[in-house]
């Protein structure tokens, strides 16, 4: 299944997709943290979407300043982690990214 994800910023979608449990801290050495997906969860993050200019440079579509995300899962999510989950509507007709 896969999510399209967007929060005010990056910090945001790290807390709630740790609250969803899709986020792992992990001790990579020497005390240094990360957070990492979980078994079964992919993460591709976008950030910001720039907008998109014609030939003139002309904006043809604005961008978004919010930070994007795109989830997908071949796991089993429980409903209270899909509702944890940054996910927003209207869903683009074109998304920014998508999984190949």
């Amino acid at each position: 299944m896969d999510y399209l994800l967007r929060t005010i910023t990056e910090a945001r979608m790290n807390d709630a997709l740790e609250a969803a449990g899709i986020l792992v801290e992990q001790d990579m050495g020497e005390g240094e943290m990360a957070l990492i997906p979980v078994a079964g969860a992919y993460l591709d993050r976008i950030g910001a979407i720039p907008p998109q200019y014609d030939a003139d440079g002309n904006i043809v579509k604005p961008g978004h300043s919010e930070y994007h995300a795109n989830l997908r899962v071949t796991i089993e999510l429980t409903e209270e982690q899909v509702e944890a989950l940054p996910t927003f509507k209207p869903l683009p007709s074109i998304p920014y990214r998508v999984f190949a």
